[in-house]
């Protein structure tokens, strides 16, 4: 039945994202963890009490999240007799517009360590009115420029279901920036035609001249 709970827990803890702020803030982490939120699922074998907990817990479970330089571990762990075995964090956001011609990029890296195929980790960009979807758990770029102006949240997620602690998901090198949308490749050739065409009028007409003389 505890590991059954653990295989349900996490997706239901997805809805506990608040109001959307504007903006991806603190991305690299040089403050630390603020702006971003947590909730973490403990279970005490002894004792047999559990509960999950919510809010601003990075300095409460240092053992399940830690930080080294833009780089962020959440990581299922025992500390103080609690067996931290499913973990979430987040920040809710909604993005600031690009102007024209221009796209909005996510990039970031990610490792997930996990002891078996029973665990699992997850990363996704939501919609908080809809529950739509992106799927980011791959890692590597991702166009986000349909989610603008949208009510988002951007979360993470870890869990041990194997009861064989220590399973990790590092994430790092986030950068959320705007670029230039490329022409398409057929007004690319179009254009090059154009300007092909002055140049075999051109040719033409000297040929003609030529043969004249």
């Amino acid at each position: 039945m505890k590991k059954t709970l653990r295989q349900c827990l996490l997706p239901v803890l997805l809805g506990c994202s608040g109001v959307a702020q504007a903006g991806l803030l603190n991305p690299d982490f040089s403050q630390g963890y603020q702006h971003w939120q947590a909730t973490v699922s403990w279970t005490d074998p002894q004792s047999g009490d559990s509960a999950t907990d919510s809010g601003d817990l990075f300095g409460t479970y240092p053992a399940a999240f830690s930080l080294a330089g833009s780089s962020v571990t959440l990581t299922t762990a025992l500390q103080a007799q609690r067996e931290l075995w499913s973990l979430l964090m987040y920040q809710d956001l909604q993005l600031d517009a690009v102007g024209a011609g221009k796209a909005l990029w996510l990039q970031f890296n990610l490792k997930a360590l996990l002891s078996s195929s029973d665990d699992f980790y997850f990363a996704q960009l939501r919609d908080l009115d809809t529950n739509d979807v992106l799927d980011l758990s791959a890692g590597g770029r991702f166009n986000l420029t349909s989610w603008i102006g949208r009510k988002l949240t951007l979360e993470f997620g870890l869990q041990d279901n194997d009861f064989v602690l220590g399973d990790s998901l590092t994430l790092s090198q986030f950068q959320l920036e705007s670029r230039d949308v490329p022409a398409p490749a057929s007004l690319l050739l179009l254009c090059a035609g154009l300007l092909l065409l002055p140049r075999a009028g051109t040719g033409r007409a000297a040929t003609g001249a030529q043969h004249h003389g």
